[in-house]
C-alpha cells in the first residue's frame, strides 16, 4: 500500500513561519534554554535551527545525563516548547489549497498521515480548529520520536503504523526532502513563494497542494 504523508506547519497550515522575527526569537530562546539545562555550547555549535539544536541536544543527553537528569531535561523542554507551540496553534491559519488537496486524495482512495515537529496537544488543536482530523489515519508528533526531521524516524514510525510499503512525503523545507529521501520515499515540496528559488533537491516541486493528487496518481499507476 502506498500512502501520502504530510508535514504540518508551513505545509498545510501557516503559523510561526509567516513571522521571521518570531522564528528568530524562538530559535535564540531554544538555544538559550538548552544551554540553561546543561547542554554545552560546543555541542550545539553554530546551529540556529530549533529542530537541529534539539536533535544535537538529545544525543548529548542520552550519552551524558543520568536517568533523573534526562527526565528533568525532557520535562522542562516540553514545557518550554508547548508555551510557544500552543500560542502558534491558536493563531494558525489553514492554507486555501489544503482541504481541496486532502479531499481529492481521499476520493482517490489514499490513506494519509501527518508527521510534525510540534506537540500532540498543539497538533490536535490545529487539526480540530481547521476541521481536518478525519483526513489522517496516523499523526506522529515530536513526543513520539527521539529525533526530528531531517532524521527519518517520524516518517518510518508513521509507515510502520500504517503498514505501508511506499510513500510520498509532502513538505515545505529541505529537511522534509532529506527525511523523505532517508526513509526511501518520494518528496514533494510546496514552494509557494514565486520569487524564491529552491536550493536543494526534491523529487517534485509544486506551487500549490492542488498539484499533489495528480503527481501521486500518475506515479502510482
Amino acid at each position: 500500500m502506498v500512502v501520502v504523508l504530510f508535514d504540518f506547519e508551513g505545509t498545510l497550515v501557516q503559523s510561526m513561519e509567516n513571522d521571521p522575527e518570531a522564528v528568530t526569537h524562538f530559535r535564540a530562546k531554544t538555544k538559550e534554554k538548552l544551554l540553561e539545562l546543561g547542554v554545552p555550547s560546543d555541542v550545539l555549535g553554530g546551529e540556529t535551527r530549533s529542530t537541529l539544536l534539539r536533535n544535537k541536544a538529545v544525543e548529548y543527553v542520552e550519552e551524558h545525563f543520568s536517568k533523573k537528569e534526562a527526565k528533568r531535561f525532557h520535562a522542562e523542554m516540553d514545557d518550554f516548547l508547548k508555551s510557544y507551540e500552543l500560542h502558534w496553534a491558536n493563531r494558525s491559519r489553514i492554507f486555501l489549497d489544503a482541504i481541496p488537496a486532502l479531499r481529492m486524495l481521499k476520493k482517490l482512495g489514499y490513506k494519509m498521515g501527518l508527521v510534525t515537529s510540534t506537540s500532540k496537544e498543539a497538533a490536535n488543536r490545529m487539526l480540530s480548529k481547521h476541521g481536518i482530523s478525519a483526513f489522517f489515519d496516523v499523526v506522529v508528533t515530536r513526543e513520539d520520536v527521539k529525533k526530528l526531521k531531517p532524521h527519518p524516524e517520524g516518517i518510518l514510525l508513521a509507515l510502520n503504523k500504517m503498514n505501508a510499503q511506499g510513500f510520498f512525503f509532502v513538505g515545505d523545507l529541505i529537511y522534509d526532502s532529506i527525511a523523505s529521501k532517508n526513509a526511501g520515499g518520494v518528496s514533494i515540496i510546496v514552494d509557494r513563494i514565486t520569487s524564491k528559488k529552491q536550493k536543494f533537491h526534491a523529487n517534485y516541486s509544486v506551487k500549490s497542494l492542488k498539484e499533489v493528487p495528480s503527481i501521486v496518481q500518475q506515479l502510482n499507476r
